[in-house]
Protein backbone atom coordinates (compact mmCIF):
# COMPACT_ATOMS: atom_id res chain seq x y z
CA UNK A 1 0.00 0.00 0.00
CA UNK A 2 1.18 3.55 -1.06
CA UNK A 3 1.11 5.74 1.98
CA UNK A 4 0.65 9.45 0.90
CA UNK A 5 3.36 11.65 2.00
CA UNK A 6 2.46 15.09 1.47
CA UNK A 7 4.42 18.64 1.12
CA UNK A 8 4.48 19.73 4.35
CA UNK A 9 5.55 16.68 6.42
CA UNK A 10 8.43 14.40 6.16
CA UNK A 11 9.21 10.51 7.37
CA UNK A 12 11.32 9.92 10.20
CA UNK A 13 12.45 6.43 11.02
CA UNK A 14 12.49 5.93 14.80
CA UNK A 15 13.67 2.85 17.14
CA UNK A 16 16.13 1.21 14.64
CA UNK A 17 13.43 1.67 11.74
CA UNK A 18 11.09 -0.45 13.73
CA UNK A 19 8.53 2.03 13.27
CA UNK A 20 8.36 4.98 10.51
CA UNK A 21 6.18 8.50 11.86
CA UNK A 22 4.86 10.86 9.24
CA UNK A 23 5.17 14.29 11.22
CA UNK A 24 3.71 17.46 9.79
CA UNK A 25 7.53 19.75 9.19
CA UNK A 26 6.15 23.18 11.38
CA UNK A 27 3.35 21.51 13.09
CA UNK A 28 3.26 18.96 16.34
CA UNK A 29 6.32 16.40 16.72
CA UNK A 30 6.77 13.88 19.12
CA UNK A 31 9.61 13.94 21.90
CA UNK A 32 11.14 11.68 24.28
CA UNK A 33 8.03 12.52 26.75
CA UNK A 34 6.00 9.57 24.57
CA UNK A 35 8.97 7.44 24.50
CA UNK A 36 9.17 7.46 28.10
CA UNK A 37 5.53 6.45 28.72
CA UNK A 38 5.39 4.10 26.55
CA UNK A 39 8.33 2.36 28.51
CA UNK A 40 6.47 3.42 32.16
CA UNK A 41 3.33 1.50 30.88
CA UNK A 42 3.48 -1.99 32.59
CA UNK A 43 0.20 -3.87 31.61
CA UNK A 44 -1.22 -6.69 33.54
CA UNK A 45 -2.91 -8.84 31.47
CA UNK A 46 -1.69 -9.23 27.96
CA UNK A 47 -5.97 -9.58 26.39
CA UNK A 48 -6.53 -6.10 26.88
CA UNK A 49 -8.33 -2.67 25.66
CA UNK A 50 -6.34 -0.07 25.81
CA UNK A 51 -7.20 3.66 24.43
CA UNK A 52 -4.41 6.61 23.50
CA UNK A 53 -6.48 9.58 24.27
CA UNK A 54 -5.21 12.76 22.25
CA UNK A 55 -3.20 10.40 20.03
CA UNK A 56 -1.57 13.14 17.72
CA UNK A 57 0.85 10.85 15.46
CA UNK A 58 -0.21 7.89 17.30
CA UNK A 59 3.51 7.47 18.14
CA UNK A 60 2.73 5.82 21.98
CA UNK A 61 0.73 3.10 20.10
CA UNK A 62 3.20 2.44 17.71
CA UNK A 63 5.90 1.68 20.47
CA UNK A 64 3.70 -0.55 22.82
CA UNK A 65 2.67 -2.45 19.51
CA UNK A 66 6.60 -3.54 20.11
CA UNK A 67 6.38 -4.73 22.98
CA UNK A 68 2.73 -5.73 23.69
CA UNK A 69 1.31 -6.51 19.94
CA UNK A 70 -1.44 -8.68 21.74
CA UNK A 71 -3.23 -5.82 22.98
CA UNK A 72 -6.51 -4.48 21.27
CA UNK A 73 -5.67 -0.82 20.57
CA UNK A 74 -7.97 2.54 20.03
CA UNK A 75 -7.09 6.05 19.81
CA UNK A 76 -8.88 9.17 20.29
CA UNK A 77 -7.46 12.61 18.64
CA UNK A 78 -9.36 16.13 18.49
CA UNK A 79 -7.45 17.81 15.19
CA UNK A 80 -8.36 16.77 11.90
CA UNK A 81 -4.67 17.35 10.52
CA UNK A 82 -3.25 15.10 13.89
CA UNK A 83 -6.07 12.45 12.89
CA UNK A 84 -5.17 12.62 9.49
CA UNK A 85 -1.32 11.63 9.97
CA UNK A 86 -2.11 9.30 12.86
CA UNK A 87 -4.61 7.05 10.30
CA UNK A 88 -1.88 7.29 7.83
CA UNK A 89 0.82 6.08 10.30
CA UNK A 90 -1.41 3.25 11.54
CA UNK A 91 -1.30 2.19 7.89
CA UNK A 92 2.35 2.52 6.95
CA UNK A 93 3.00 0.40 10.14
CA UNK A 94 0.59 -2.32 9.54
CA UNK A 95 -0.80 -1.68 13.19
CA UNK A 96 -5.01 -2.49 13.31
CA UNK A 97 -6.37 0.55 15.43
CA UNK A 98 -9.94 1.77 16.16
CA UNK A 99 -9.32 5.94 15.43
CA UNK A 100 -11.85 7.44 16.20
CA UNK A 101 -11.96 11.94 15.33
CA UNK A 102 -13.70 13.31 17.99
CA UNK A 103 -13.93 15.42 21.44
CA UNK A 104 -12.30 13.98 24.71
CA UNK A 105 -15.35 16.16 26.70
CA UNK A 106 -17.97 14.22 24.60
CA UNK A 107 -16.31 10.83 25.44
CA UNK A 108 -19.56 9.71 26.60
CA UNK A 109 -21.14 9.80 23.32
CA UNK A 110 -18.37 7.99 21.44
CA UNK A 111 -18.00 4.54 23.68
CA UNK A 112 -19.48 3.25 26.23
CA UNK A 113 -18.41 3.40 29.98
CA UNK A 114 -16.32 0.53 31.24
CA UNK A 115 -15.15 -0.38 28.07
CA UNK A 116 -11.17 -0.78 28.70
CA UNK A 117 -8.17 -1.89 30.59
CA UNK A 118 -6.00 0.88 30.30
CA UNK A 119 -6.04 4.33 28.98
CA UNK A 120 -2.92 6.43 28.64
CA UNK A 121 -2.07 9.77 27.50
CA UNK A 122 0.46 12.68 27.04
CA UNK A 123 -2.16 15.17 27.93
CA UNK A 124 -1.33 19.35 26.91
CA UNK A 125 0.52 20.56 29.54
CA UNK A 126 0.37 24.24 29.44
CA UNK A 127 -2.80 26.08 30.80
CA UNK A 128 -3.91 28.99 28.63
CA UNK A 129 -2.17 31.77 28.46
CA UNK A 130 -1.98 35.45 26.39
CA UNK A 131 1.25 34.20 24.80
CA UNK A 132 0.15 31.63 21.85
CA UNK A 133 2.03 29.38 19.56
CA UNK A 134 1.52 30.75 16.11
CA UNK A 135 1.18 27.13 14.44
CA UNK A 136 -2.50 26.27 15.40
CA UNK A 137 -1.71 22.30 15.20
CA UNK A 138 1.13 22.92 18.04
CA UNK A 139 -1.30 25.72 20.46
CA UNK A 140 -4.25 22.47 20.55
CA UNK A 141 -1.65 19.73 21.28
CA UNK A 142 0.16 21.70 23.42
CA UNK A 143 -2.19 23.87 25.64
CA UNK A 144 -4.90 23.63 26.66
CA UNK A 145 -7.38 25.67 24.93
CA UNK A 146 -10.14 22.85 23.97
CA UNK A 147 -9.57 20.04 27.11
CA UNK A 148 -7.84 20.35 30.46
CA UNK A 149 -5.79 17.77 31.66
CA UNK A 150 -8.54 17.44 34.54
CA UNK A 151 -11.08 16.55 31.28
CA UNK A 152 -8.76 13.72 30.49
CA UNK A 153 -8.59 12.50 33.86
CA UNK A 154 -12.69 12.55 33.99
CA UNK A 155 -12.49 10.49 30.65
CA UNK A 156 -10.41 8.00 31.95
CA UNK A 157 -12.51 7.29 34.53
CA UNK A 158 -15.60 7.04 32.66
CA UNK A 159 -14.04 4.83 30.06
CA UNK A 160 -12.08 2.40 32.80
CA UNK A 161 -13.73 -0.96 33.99
CA UNK A 162 -12.82 -1.48 37.73
CA UNK A 163 -9.44 -1.93 38.41
CA UNK A 164 -8.21 -0.74 35.24
CA UNK A 165 -4.75 1.53 34.91
CA UNK A 166 -4.98 5.22 33.83
CA UNK A 167 -0.80 6.16 32.70
CA UNK A 168 -0.09 9.90 32.36
CA UNK A 169 2.97 11.83 31.79
CA UNK A 170 2.56 15.39 33.06
CA UNK A 171 4.75 18.64 34.20
CA UNK A 172 5.98 18.27 37.66
CA UNK A 173 4.90 21.58 38.50
CA UNK A 174 1.28 20.55 38.43
CA UNK A 175 1.48 17.34 40.44
CA UNK A 176 -0.75 18.29 43.66
CA UNK A 177 -3.45 19.39 41.22
CA UNK A 178 -3.65 16.38 39.45
CA UNK A 179 -2.97 14.31 42.04
CA UNK A 180 -5.83 15.91 43.42
CA UNK A 181 -7.97 15.77 40.10
CA UNK A 182 -7.49 11.82 39.96
CA UNK A 183 -8.20 11.57 43.62
CA UNK A 184 -11.43 13.11 43.22
CA UNK A 185 -12.26 10.81 39.92
CA UNK A 186 -11.55 7.34 42.17
CA UNK A 187 -8.23 6.91 40.48
CA UNK A 188 -5.77 6.16 42.59
CA UNK A 189 -1.73 6.96 42.00
CA UNK A 190 -0.18 3.58 42.96
CA UNK A 191 3.03 4.37 40.96
CA UNK A 192 5.02 7.43 40.31
CA UNK A 193 8.29 8.31 38.67
CA UNK A 194 9.99 11.76 38.34
CA UNK A 195 11.74 12.59 35.64
CA UNK A 196 14.55 15.22 35.65
CA UNK A 197 16.70 16.73 32.53
CA UNK A 198 20.42 15.88 34.38
CA UNK A 199 21.26 14.73 37.84
CA UNK A 200 21.76 18.18 39.06
CA UNK A 201 18.73 19.33 38.44
CA UNK A 202 15.04 19.37 39.90
CA UNK A 203 12.03 17.25 37.84
CA UNK A 204 10.42 18.68 35.11
CA UNK A 205 8.06 15.76 35.02
CA UNK A 206 6.27 13.12 36.09
CA UNK A 207 5.00 9.33 35.08
CA UNK A 208 1.99 7.90 36.97
CA UNK A 209 -0.08 5.03 36.92
CA UNK A 210 -3.49 5.17 38.67
CA UNK A 211 -5.79 2.52 39.10
CA UNK A 212 -9.75 3.08 39.22
CA UNK A 213 -11.58 2.72 42.75
CA UNK A 214 -7.94 1.02 44.54
CA UNK A 215 -7.38 1.38 48.42
CA UNK A 216 -5.29 4.39 49.07
CA UNK A 217 -1.35 3.38 48.96
CA UNK A 218 1.58 4.12 46.32
CA UNK A 219 5.34 3.71 45.82
CA UNK A 220 7.51 6.05 43.90
CA UNK A 221 10.35 4.96 41.85
CA UNK A 222 13.92 5.82 41.15
CA UNK A 223 14.09 9.20 39.32
CA UNK A 224 14.81 8.58 35.82
CA UNK A 225 17.81 11.02 34.62
CA UNK A 226 17.54 12.17 30.73
CA UNK A 227 20.94 14.02 29.93
CA UNK A 228 24.14 12.58 31.02
CA UNK A 229 25.64 15.40 28.65
CA UNK A 230 22.80 17.99 27.67
CA UNK A 231 25.28 20.13 25.58
CA UNK A 232 25.59 17.39 23.05
CA UNK A 233 21.86 15.79 23.64
CA UNK A 234 24.20 12.48 24.91
CA UNK A 235 21.54 10.56 26.66
CA UNK A 236 21.98 8.30 29.82
CA UNK A 237 22.64 4.79 29.69
CA UNK A 238 19.52 4.03 31.62
CA UNK A 239 17.45 6.48 28.73
CA UNK A 240 19.84 4.12 26.21
CA UNK A 241 18.60 0.97 27.34
CA UNK A 242 15.26 1.92 27.58
CA UNK A 243 15.37 2.55 24.31
CA UNK A 244 16.92 -0.60 22.90
CA UNK A 245 14.40 -2.34 24.43
CA UNK A 246 11.53 -1.56 22.22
Amino acid sequence: MDIEIKENENLSPFIRGKVNVIQNKKGYRFNIDSVLLSDFFKPKKKKAKIIDLGTGSGIILLLLSLRHPELEFYALEYQSSLYDIAKRNFQLNNLKVNLIQGDIKQVKNLFPSQFFDYVITNPPYYKKTDKKPSNQEVLLAKTEEIASSQDFIKAAFYLLKDSGSFYMINQSIRLPELIFSMKMSKLEPKRLRFVHPTIDENSTHFLVEAVKNAKEGASVEKPLIIYKDPKNKIYTEEVEELLEKF
